[in-house]
């Protein structure tokens, strides 16, 4: 087992491509809050795992967004947003090229930079269902760049709570529940952050059903770019690790959208983005209703439950290699996602 992919903190690598021995690391990547790694082995060789974006504009965002981020805490009361939108920009570009755009949604993230990673990801899944929706280059720029701030009103609230391990208490929470209104305020001092950009920091957590805040909107009084917002925040929150919990796999996350679809989010755009994203993303490893014990090789696009497997084992513990394909065989299921 080797590390098929670079391992780095900031700008600088941990780990390079190609390392051996990956036990030796284990206990200091877990101290940073690296809990999960792409690793190629005698099974996963010929797996490919494509990435959405580019590792190096992922790795610019989250630099630049904490940058942008700490001069908000210090009190800097206006900010230079080139390159909040060179990023936001490269992002797009990236993401217009990548035919692929929602087949593996999910990136490796450490719980240590989570609110950066979290600001990228949600840049990053917003501007790719707004590709699939047919938005043009223009509304994809204005949906990524609100997306990518929609919490920079976390930032004007104090660390302790936004950064609590356990659960808030009801004054915490309704702490935390200005932060929309927050940012609001903070970005309409900002006249090159667009309005439509700004709606997105006000209105992300407001539900189809009235019941999410700062406003109690219902339906279509939520902006679109909002109601994408909303989909791509939890969905993103749900797959990443936490310190309070484990990430969900992407699989348990989408059902958990599908579930709320009319109550929390709006159904419609679910039932159109929901059939492209990948549940079970190149490389994860899974256990079939057979026995057999096989890795994720390939998407059937369309059909996320039903992926291309590679059997690496059978339900004897034997080793095999072989390929099914489910959406050949119907009657075989995923049951258990072990990696």
């Amino acid at each position: 087992m080797e590390l098929a992919r670079a391992i780095y903190e900031n700008e600088n690598i941990l780990l390079n491509k190609g390392v051996k021995d990956l036990y030796k690391y284990k206990d200091k990547l877990l101290e940073l809050g690296i809990k999960h790694l792409y690793v190629k082995d005698k099974y996963s060789y010929d797996i490919e795992v494509n990435e959405t974006i580019k590792s190096s504009t992922r790795r610019k965002g989250k630099k630049i967004i904490k940058k942008t981020f700490d001069k908000i805490k210090r009190g800097f009361l206006d900010l230079d947003t080139k390159e909040l939108k060179d990023v936001v920009q490269n992002i797009t570009d990236d993401l217009i090229f990548n035919e692929d755009v929602l087949l593996n949604l999910v990136s490796l993230k450490s719980t240590s930079d989570y609110t950066y990673e979290h600001s990228v990801n949600v840049s990053v899944i917003c501007i790719a269902l707004g590709k699939m929706l047919g938005y043009n280059k223009d509304e994809l720029f204005k949906l990524g760049m609100g997306a990518m701030l929609h919490d920079i009103g976390k930032t004007l609230i104090p660390e302790e709570i936004i950064n609590k391990p356990g659960s808030l208490t009801e004054y915490e929470y309704e702490i935390i529940k200005n932060h929309p209104q927050l940012g609001f305020n903070y970005l309409q001092k900002i006249n090159s952050i667009s309005s439509l950009s700004r709606i997105i920091v006000y209105s992300h957590h407001e539900r189809i059903d009235g019941s999410g805040y700062p406003r109690g909107l219902k339906g279509s009084r939520i902006h679109e770019f909002a109601r994408l917002a909303a989909i791509a925040d939890v969905f993103d929150a749900l797959t990443s690790d936490r310190v309070y919990r484990d990430k969900w796999p992407t699989y348990k996350a989408a059902e958990y959208i599908t579930a709320s679809s009319e109550k929390l989010f709006d159904y419609h755009l679910v039932k159109k983005i929901l059939p492209k994203v990948s549940f079970y993303p190149n490389g994860t490893e899974v256990i079939l209703s057979i026995g057999y014990r096989g890795i994720v090789k390939k998407q059937n696009i369309g059909f996320p439950t039903r992926p291309v497997i590679k059997l690496i084992e059978d339900d004897d513990g034997e080793e095999i290699n072989s390929t099914l394909d489910l959406l050949k065989y119907l009657n075989i299921t995923i049951t258990k996602v072990i990696t």
